[in-house]
């Protein structure tokens, strides 16, 4: 079915005008689910017999927490604690009175041990630096001996000169040590 669309448009927009003009002039409009009260409120009806309590409800938060008390009375004191790190050691102090000498009784034993022993090591090197030199003539001996030997008599060595041998740093200290024990003697 096909309608016309200006016949029903034209019912609507009169039937809104009216209903406008309408509530313009009484300044508000009647709701139709507004309820108008007419008298004054009735007595309240019977009350029923209370039921049972109901289930008991959650814990509610903690409060703030309230001021401190006052300050309690000192405790007794602790045990004494361990010893630090040791300091630097102090200046030296002051040298005490002089103390008694030994006798000469007493001294005279270490004087002879002393004396006896150094009697004995000036023997020794003196024994040694003689074994030594004597050690030295004879092996000067051996290699001149040796060198004769092996020189060959015709040719003429008359240009040319002898090498020194040269002698060890050895023998030269014991030469000192040797004539230094002999200027003590």
């Amino acid at each position: 079915m096909f309608i016309k669309p200006a016949v029903a448009v034209l019912p609507i927009e009169a039937v809104t005008k009216r209903l406008l003009k309408s509530a313009s002039q009484s300044g508000s409009a009647h709701v139709a689910d507004e309820p108008r009260r007419q008298g004054r409120q009735g007595p309240p009806g019977p009350q029923g017999h209370p039921g049972r309590q109901g289930p008991e409800g959650q814990r509610g938060k903690p409060g703030p927490h309230g001021k401190p008390g006052p300050q309690g009375k000192r405790g007794e004191a602790g045990p004494q604690g361990k010893a630090g790190a040791q300091g630097p050691q102090g200046p030296r102090g002051e040298p005490g009175p002089p103390g008694q000498l030994p006798s000469i009784e007493q001294v005279m034993p270490w004087l002879h041990q002393i004396f006896d022993a150094f009697e004995d090591f000036k023997k020794t090197r003196k024994r040694e630096a003689q074994e030594a030199a004597e050690r030295a003539a004879a092996e000067q001996a051996g290699l001149e001996a040796v060198v004769q030997h092996d020189l060959p008599e015709d040719e003429d060595d008359g240009d040319r000169k002898k090498k020194k041998k040269k002698r060890k740093n050895k023998d030269k200290h014991k030469d000192r040590e040797k004539d230094r024990y002999e200027d003590e003697d």
